[in-house]
C-alpha cells in the first residue's frame, strides 16, 4: 500500500512530476500524472513550473506532491542550457575531495561536474519551494527534501559504507524552529511520517513510525539504530550484505565474502574509478582499494572514531560483546523480514538462523 495509493483513496490530489522510479501503475497510482517534462527533470524551471500548473488543477484540495528530479545523477547533466539557470560552476583544481575518493586530477573534474548539478538541484528546490507560497499552500504543507543513496562515486553508491547510506533528510513544517534532529532512521519511516502529517490513517504492518514526534528534538530518544540491508543495484552488481547501525558500532554482514565487490555499472565507466584502476592506486582516500574490493565476511566499525571505516575491530577480545549482541540483532532482522537469502546462509551452515522464513 504506497503512499499515492493509500491518498488517492483518502481524497488526496496525488502527483508526480519528472523522474519515477517504481512500478506497476496498480501500486503506484497518481491523479495527476506530469512525467513529462518539457527540457526533461533537471530543466528546474520548468519542474517548478510542472508544480504551479498541478497546485492550479487541484484548488483547495488536500495534496501529496512527489517531484523527481534527475540532478545530480550522472551523467550529471551540465552539457545542457536551461532557460532561467545561472549554472555555478566549480574550479577543479579548489573543490572538496571526500575522505574516500583519492585526491586526482579526473577526480576532480567529476567532483566539479556533480557539485554543479548539486547546485541545479539546490535551484530547482528554491523554485518549486516558490511555486507552493504562490499557491498559497505552504502554510498547512510539510516538505521533505531527500535522496536515494550517497553519492554517485566508487565507495559511496551501492556500498555499505556510511558514505553510501547516510543520505540527505530536511523535513519542514510551517512554523516549526529550524533543528538538527539525531534520530537515527531509514527510509521506511517515510511513509508514517506521510501519514500522520496528512491525517489518514496509515496501512497495517509499515515496519517503522512516524518521524512528526520528534521533528522539533535534538536528541531524540529510542531512534539509536537502524537495520539497512542491499542485494544487487542492477542484476549484475550482485553483492549482498545486511547491515546495523548505531550511534557508535556499526555491524556489516557480507552474506558472500567470496566475491569481488563490484561497482553500479556507471560508476565502474566512471574516469574516477577508470583512473583508479589504471594507474593502480592502493587507496581510494583513506580506504586501502583491495580492502574495499575484497571485504571479509563480518565487519564492525567504531563509526564515532573511525568514520571512514577503515579499521575492522570484528576480531577485537575486548569488543566480541558488541560485535555478538549486533550479529544476533541482525540475524533476527533477517528472520523478521523473512529474507531469502536466511536460506542460503543455513546451507552453509550458519548458526542462530532457525525457523521463521517460507
Amino acid at each position: 500500500p504506497s503512499i499515492p495509493k493509500t491518498l488517492t483513496q483518502a481524497g488526496f490530489a496525488t502527483g508526480i512530476i519528472g523522474k519515477l522510479h517504481v512500478q506497476p501503475e496498480s501500486v503506484y497510482p497518481w491523479t495527476h500524472d506530469r512525467q513529462k517534462v518539457p527540457g526533461g527533470p533537471r530543466n528546474v524551471p520548468r519542474m517548478a513550473a510542472a508544480a504551479a500548473g498541478f497546485f492550479a488543477a487541484i484548488g483547495e484540495r488536500p495534496f501529496y506532491l512527489h517531484m523527481g528530479f534527475t540532478d545530480p545523477h550522472r551523467d550529471f547533466g551540465n552539457g545542457q542550457t536551461y532557460e532561467g539557470v545561472e549554472e555555478t560552476r566549480y574550479d577543479p583544481a579548489t573543490v572538496p575531495v571526500p575522505d574516500f575518493l583519492p585526491d586526482h586530477p579526473d577526480v576532480r573534474a567529476e567532483l566539479a561536474e556533480y557539485y554543479q548539478s548539486i547546485s541545479r538541484l539546490d535551484l530547482g528546490i528554491g523554485l518549486a519551494i516558490q511555486a507552493l507560497e504562490k499557491a498559497g499552500r505552504a502554510d498547512d504543507t510539510m516538505i521533505i527534501v531527500m535522496s536515494d543513496h550517497g553519492m554517485p562515486f566508487p565507495g559511496a553508491k551501492a556500498s555499505s559504507f556510511d558514505s553510501g547510506h547516510h543520505c540527505p533528510l530536511l523535513i519542514s513544517l510551517p512554523g516549526a524552529p529550524e533543528v538538527e534532529c539525531d534520530a537515527v532512521v531509514n527510509w521506511s519511516s517515510i511513509a508514517p511520517t506521510v501519514f500522520d502529517w496528512c491525517g489518514v490513517e496509515a496501512p497495517e504492518g509499515l515496519p517503522e513510525g512516524s518521524l512528526v514526534p520528534v521533528l522539533d528534538q535534538e536528541h531524540a530518544s529510542g531512534w539509536d539504530e537502524t537495520f539497512f540491508s542491499h542485494t544487487f543495484h542492477e542484476v549484475t552488481n550482485y553483492y549482498p550484505y545486511r547491515a546495523l547501525r548505531a550511534r557508535k558500532y556499526k555491524f556489516v554482514r557480507n552474506l558472500y565474502p567470496e566475491l569481488t565487490r563490484p561497482l553500479p555499472s556507471d560508476l565502474w565507466a566512471s574516469p574516477t574509478w577508470r583512473a583508479t584502476e589504471r594507474e593502480g592506486m592502493e587507496m581510494m582516500g583513506r580506504r586501502p582499494t583491495k580492502a574495499f574490493l575484497h571485504q571479509r565476511g563480518e565487519a564492525l566499525f567504531d563509526v564515532e572514531a573511525d568514520p571512514m571505516e577503515t579499521t575492522n575491530l570484528i576480531d577485537d577480545p575486548a569488543l566480541q560483546d558488541v560485535a555478538g549482541e549486533m550479529r544476533t540483532k541482525v540475524r533476527h532482522f533477517r528472520m523478521e523480514t523473512s529474507d531469502p537469502w536466511v536460506l542460503a546462509s543455513r546451507q552453509l551452515g550458519e548458526e542462530g538462523l532457525e525457523g521463521g522464513v517460507s
